[in-house]
């Protein structure tokens, strides 16, 4: 797990010394045990730089280092991620190629082999997390990559004729690669969605490289750039999947994903998701394995316990870290600053990340993409009853008017919005998670306004199906994937997410979702079934999670953070009352009222500290 840049542009005077000491040091806290960078002129007129900042998980020698070199092909690689079948497909090259001497023990020369091997059709061969940029010596190519989901992030920007990549946004406009110019559509994403939507980003001169995709371009005519696409999860939908096979393709991918030469943990809750994960983790009683839980406040406390009891059962090492005064507020400033783009969410991630790195734990599964494979949000079945209850034009006409003369206005709006976007399924669920209405962003943003959002399509499969497509390539990946990101790196600790194994989603697809979704009253029965009988009580336990008291940090400890926020965002083309807001949420403290507030600290921090002023 790592930080990656990569520069190819005209030859400039003097080569690329500054800016590959910008680079690294934009990414050194991705990867603070090693860090290199690699140059050469690869045509008459272009440079290709590669730059990469380590944190050793695999072979913690220097063999593991980076930027990589294959001594029979002369191709090079920075890596950011992990193969987890690379022991599998490792074995797979010795069979073809037994003469050949691994010089390390990790993925990465794996990867260099398989592409040698067998060119760009080894991508559909992995199962990992990654992005990755490699030369390749001979046919004068570069060859940029992401995964089936886009768990581990790319971006780039046009620099100089040719193009530039980073494995996070800040890296670009740090090293000169290019402008600080905010994207007003990205600013309507954001407010419409609580995060930016791929490929935009908060910069307007910057994209995110399509996951499930690579590209090819030729260092002799460096100014083209097609993305391919070489995974696409709507093709899993053909199959017809075993559900008797479900603990066997799980303890698969667990069995992959706890491979690590530094001690590995799981993040435990009160939840079915995490604790079939330990169940499973538990199974292999290494010494390096462990449970981990934080905890903050008396909910949170009261979940604390229930996951002590669930590690006690499971026999598996347990430690719990207790959120609370100055230290909590100050990390939580902390996780504002260590974003890679703004967010309304993640700095939960970012507290639980740090607390359990301080403890030692450098490598963490969490249990995150299991509710959208296996049905765990209630929209899952709100969603169709909504549409089928109001299919006809009576019914949409006037259901969100008695919502409104019941004095729930916002109510009847948000219902007239998502009925309006019928009968999509996706398009619903868009507005079902939109933050700001129309209006309000039409009043309080006028800069950042848009009309309607992008049009967007489902695949004719059913509904349940239609929301977990949509799901995987919306909120998961938008917003919980890359916090994940930002907030695991920005402590030096991998966070791996074993239900979104290539191999583990794609069978999760081929399912019907009579097998998987909600029955008996149960919730992901596929999941619940792992658990042993002493842990079987969270079954039927209403589903929670560590999360922050926004309204209470706004009010309190973070009031002027968020009045400073208010002042940046007025400079570029808001008009928020900052009055108005406060008193508002003093009077209802609503929990979703304070989301959206805290997503408007969130943006005003993020312009503040690395945009121009306005």
């Amino acid at each position: 797990m790592c930080g990656i840049a990569a520069v190819l542009s005209r030859a400039a005077e003097g080569g690329f010394g500054a800016i590959a000491a910008h680079l690294t040091q934009a990414l050194r806290h991705r990867g603070p045990d090693a860090q290199a960078h690699w140059s050469q002129r690869v045509s008459a007129t272009t440079e290709l730089l590669l730059v990469h900042t380590r944190l050793a998980i695999l072979d913690l020698s220097p063999a593991g280092h980076q930027p990589m070199h294959d001594p029979e092909t002369g191709n090079v690689i920075i890596f950011n991620g992990e193969l987890y079948n690379f022991a599998e497909l490792r074995s797979e090259l010795v069979l073809h190629d037994p003469a050949y001497c691994y010089r390390s023990t990790g993925d990465t020369e794996v990867l260099l082999r398989g592409y040698a091997r067998w060119g760009t059709d080894v991508l559909r061969k992995l199962d990992g997390i990654f992005a990755f940029v490699l030369f390749d010596a001979r046919r004068r190519r570069l060859l940029i990559a992401r995964d089936h989901l886009g768990i581990k992030p790319l971006y780039y920007s046009r620099h100089q004729g040719g193009w530039a990549f980073s494995s996070e946004v800040r890296a670009l406009p740090a090293a000169g690669l290019c402008g600080r110019n905010l994207d007003s559509r990205a600013v309507a994403d954001y407010l419409r969605l609580g995060a930016i939507q791929e490929p935009r980003t908060i910069l307007a001169e910057v994209a995110a490289f399509p996951a499930g995709c690579y590209a090819e371009i030729d260092v002799d005519q460096p100014a083209i750039l097609e993305p391919r696409r070489y995974w696409d999860a709507r093709d899993a939908l053909a199959a017809r999947g075993d559900p008797e096979r479900h603990r066997s393709v799980l303890n698969d991918t667990v069995d992959e994903q706890v491979v690590a030469d530094v001690p590995v943990g799981v993040f435990l809750s009160a939840g079915i998701d995490s604790t079939a994960l330990a169940t499973l983790v538990a199974a292999r009683k290494g010494n390096r394995l462990r449970a981990f839980t934080i905890a903050s406040g008396a909910g949170s406390q009261n979940e604390a316990a229930l996951a002590a009891e669930t590690a006690r059962h499971l026999g598996l090492p347990h430690s719990v870290f207790t959120l609370g005064g100055s230290e909590s507020h100050r990390w939580v400033l902390d996780g504002l600053d260590a974003m890679d783009q703004p967010s309304s969410d993640g700095v939960n991630t970012y507290l639980v990340s740090r607390a359990s790195r301080e403890q030692g734990m450098v490598v963490a599964l969490a249990g995150t993409g299991a509710d959208e494979l296996h049905g765990g949000y209630d929209h899952f079945y709100s969603l169709p009853r909504m549409r089928h209850w109001l299919a006809n034009d009576l019914g949409r006409a006037v259901a969100p008017g008695i919502l409104r003369l019941a004095g729930r206005k916002t109510d009847g709006d948000r219902l007239e919005l998502m009925l309006a976007r019928a009968p999509s399924m996706a398009a619903m669920l868009e507005e079902k998670r939109r933050f700001f209405t129309p209006d309000w962003i039409a009043r309080c943003a006028p800069d950042h306004w848009s009309s309607r959002p992008e049009a967007t399509t489902d695949a004719g499969a059913d509904d349940q199906t239609e929301i977990t497509l949509a799901e995987l390539s919306g909120y998961l990946r938008n917003t919980l994937l890359r916090d994940s990101d930002w907030a695991s790196m920005a402590n030096a600790q991998e966070l791996r997410v074993p239900y979104l194994g290539r191999r583990y989603i794609e069978f999760m697809l081929s399912l019907p979702w009579s097998a998987k979704g909600r029955r008996e009253r149960i919730n992901k029965p596929l999941l619940a079934n792992l658990l042993p009988p002493p842990c079987r009580e969270i079954i039927r336990r209403p589903k929670t999670g560590f999360s922050l008291d926004y309204a209470g940090l706004l009010l309190g400890p973070h009031r002027q953070a968020f009045i400073d926020a208010v002042e940046i965002l007025n400079r570029h083309g808001f008009r928020l009352e900052l009055g108005t807001l406060l008193a508002e949420l003093e009077s209802t403290r609503a929990a979703k009222s304070a989301v959206r507030l805290w997503a408007l600290l969130s943006l005003g921090r993020y312009i503040e500290r690395h945009l121009p002023s306005g």
